[in-house]
């Protein structure tokens, strides 16, 4: 194989490894990933304050009935003393049915405070639900997106490694000179070897001299671009 198409075929292989070396680096930095993983944490963030609030909740509201329950204890002593009629004494007996009306109006406050709370804890049970599914399909996107993503991050090592291998083989049949000269277009143009397109360089787009365009289609000789100085490649 002559030194120019040497070079053409260097230089797709080297395209090659740089579209599989930027995909790498879009897989190692996902931002679907990334933006799932963020969804996590704050799904889970809030599935905590929920748990801890539904916590909170089911503390107060235990305590509330043990204060309905002494409440309900206390009402009774009161109406038993009423009526049993053991008390005479008027002041005693108004002062007693003022504190069961006091009593019994606790009760119904308390009563109106458990019933909201239940309420609450409902609404709060209701959502913790509806937000754990979510976060169990979110769990379940995430591990598989992982998993795909690892897939495709295996096999283009392993093309990364194929195109590496071709590039040595290829670079070691060159002729240092013509390597060299290469790897500074390629550095400073990005690419390096160019083809004839339309009988114009395609680096450029200048049209080519009909002298050049022979040379080129009749044998495979670098030439570089008057304008650009990239190599040009007639591909026949």
């Amino acid at each position: 194989m002559e030194s120019l198409d040497l070079l053409w075929e260097l230089q797709k292989h080297d395209s090659t490894l740089k579209d599989i070396n930027n995909k790498l680096k879009y897989i190692a930095n996902a931002e679907k990933i990334e933006s799932i993983s963020n969804k996590l944490n704050e799904t889970e963030i809030k599935l905590n304050d929920l748990e801890c609030r539904l916590e909170e909740d089911e503390k107060r509201l235990i305590k509330n009935n043990s204060i309905l329950k002494e409440l309900d204890f206390k009402l009774k002593g009161i109406e038993k003393d009423l009526y049993e009629g053991t008390i005479g004494d008027l002041k005693q007996l108004s002062y007693l049915d003022k504190e069961r009306e006091s009593v019994i109006k606790e009760i119904e406050e308390k009563e109106v405070e458990i019933f909201s709370q239940m309420e609450e804890m409902e609404g709060l049970k209701e959502e913790f639900s509806t937000i754990e599914k979510g976060f169990k399909n979110l769990r379940i996107e995430y591990t598989q997106l992982i998993k795909e993503y690892k897939v495709i991050d295996e096999k283009l090592k392993e093309k990364a490694k194929e195109e590496k291998k071709e590039i040595e083989i290829l670079s070691s049949k060159i002729g240092e000179d013509a390597f060299k000269r290469y790897i500074q277009l390629r550095s400073s143009k990005g690419n390096a070897v160019v083809e004839v397109i339309d009988n114009k360089c395609s680096g450029c787009n200048m049209v080519l001299p009909t002298f050049i365009l022979d040379k080129l289609k009749n044998h495979k000789v670098i030439i570089h671009c008057e304008n650009c100085n990239r190599i040009l490649y007639y591909n026949k």
